[in-house]
């Protein structure tokens, strides 16, 4: 049992076996995601000229102690505890023992740290049930002071997680047992709703297989009151207690699921959509982000504007036009981007996009081009965002308890969709375009097109969605 399912299984024990039983193939994206904490750790060693990584041989775990009896510092070192198994970036010896360090692709300030520092105690756990002394424990995360073309030494920050970790590990340790004999289980443990749940890819398989709405469902539901359901056990949405305090749009959402019907409220829908300006055109960004920057000027995890898809239309009975821009992968182009989007929307008309994205990129072009602080100002005033009109006038049993697009576009747009592009998410258009920004991708062209092919259809979609939803607030009231 690696470190994964021990700390799925910590959250919820039939989480746990369902990610050992796993057997799905990563996507492109969460592999290249594994690929980049890769180059993150292989940096990290060179910190340490003296470490002495160990072999990929057959049986890592005896090499590491042979490593361990003639070194100070081991790379890529590995442990076996029975079922447990636990694998250390950096071991160092630290007087009687050792200090444990962990590689991690995040900044100190970001909230992950509680989580690693979980990861921390698990492996500082199987490291003790191996007989190896851990006299330190500490994270080595990235620096937000790093920019592209810095030396090494200034890319990380040493954190040092010690007495958290002496805290922790005595608590997973008194589990740990228990666990290992239920993830290795032939059947899943019974299911229960607990709040991981909210957030667990094996939600559908699990407690949400061969049932109807669940109080999952609920959008944007607060962590106490998934706190309350748990407790009380109420699963199904029927059950669902008439003091648990809904706000309006959870209310919509269970009367909807309810009825196997979308809720609409027509008359505000109506109020919002005839505030939009006409012309109207139909935004979209896509963005490239990397752990390691790819560009000149650009720290780690630098988010830049790599693509924008705008359609336009005079009128609702006006068929629309369209401009689009798409950078060069080998430089960053935002300035050129930027440029080129503020001819491109002039300074007529409503901008509909889809979520806050784009509000908050151009705010850090604002940041980044202080010379083009007025059109962009002037331009971001004109935003409108559809995701927030459908979620205060409008829920669809379908949409699942989520506004995002994947959910939203299914159960409404029938005649726009993502079927058969190459790429089809906005994950995949970022990796796609990182992997061509580092000379990874031998069809550039078709590269191009694909990315292109996505980010207009994201458009095309917000057009219908446009026209479906002023189709919606000619409905009747509701009853």
């Amino acid at each position: 049992m690696n470190k994964t399912v021990f700390l799925a299984a910590v959250e919820c024990a039939a989480k746990g076996w369902y990610q050992a039983h796993d057997e799905s193939p990563l996507a492109e994206a969460a592999e290249f995601s594994v690929e980049q904490s890769r180059e993150v750790k292989q940096l990290a060693w060179k910190l340490y000229p003296d470490g002495k990584p160990v072999p990929g041989g057959h049986d890592r775990y005896a090499d590491t102690r042979l490593c361990m009896r003639d070194n100070t510092v081991v790379l890529a070192a590995a442990f076996r505890a029975g079922p447990l198994y636990a694998s250390v970036d950096i071991l160092k010896r630290r007087g009687s023992g050792w200090s444990v360090i962990e590689v991690k692709s995040s900044y100190p300030d970001s909230g992950k740290v509680d989580g690693y520092v979980d990861a921390l105690a698990y492996t500082t756990m199987v490291l003790h049930r191996a007989g190896v002394e851990v006299t330190a424990a500490a994270l080595l995360m990235l620096s937000r002071e790093y920019q592209f073309g810095d030396p090494v030494e200034k890319l990380f920050t040493l954190v040092d997680k010690t007495g958290d970790v002496e805290d922790r590990a005595p608590t997973f340790d008194a589990r740990a047992d228990v666990i290992a004999a239920t993830v290795r289980a032939e059947e899943p443990p019974p299911a229960a709703l607990v709040p991981a749940c909210w957030s667990c890819d094996f939600y559908s398989i699990c407690l949400g297989a061969d049932r109807g709405h669940t109080v999952v469902e609920l959008p944007r539901l607060h962590h106490t009151k998934r706190t309350k359901l748990c407790q009380q056990g109420i699963i199904d949405l029927a059950d669902v207690p008439d003091d648990l305090k809904l706000n309006d749009m959870q209310q919509r959402a269970r009367g909807a699921m309810r009825t196997g019907a979308p809720l609409v409220e027509a008359a505000d829908l109506g109020f919002a959509l005839a505030a939009i300006v006409w012309p109207c055109h139909y935004l979209d960004f896509e963005t490239v982000m990397t752990t390691l920057p790819l560009y000149d000027g650009y720290g780690c995890h630098a988010q830049v504007l790599t693509q924008f898809s705008i359609h336009h239309r005079e009128s609702f009975d006006a068929g629309p036009t369209h401009s689009e821009f798409l950078a060069e992968a080998h430089e960053a182009q935002e300035r050129l981007l930027v440029e080129q989007l503020i001819e491109a929307l002039g300074s007529r008309g409503a901008i509909i996009v889809y979520s806050p994205f784009e509000k908050v990129r151009i705010k850090g072009l604002i940041d980044r081009f202080p010379d083009l602080a007025q059109p962009l100002t002037a331009i971001s005033m004109r935003l409108i965002d559809f995701e927030k009109i459908i979620r205060e006038n409008v829920y669809h049993p379908a949409f699942a308890g989520s506004f995002s697009l994947k959910k939203v576009v299914p159960a409404l747009v029938r005649d726009v969709s993502y079927d058969g592009l190459a790429v089809a998410d906005g994950s995949a258009a970022v990796t796609l375009f990182a992997r061509m920004a580092r000379g990874e991708v031998e069809d550039v062209a078709g590269a191009r097109r694909d990315l292109l092919a996505y980010c207009k259809t994201d458009t095309l979609v917000m057009i219908r969605l446009h026209e479906i939803l002023a189709e919606m607030a000619q409905m009747p009231p509701k009853p």
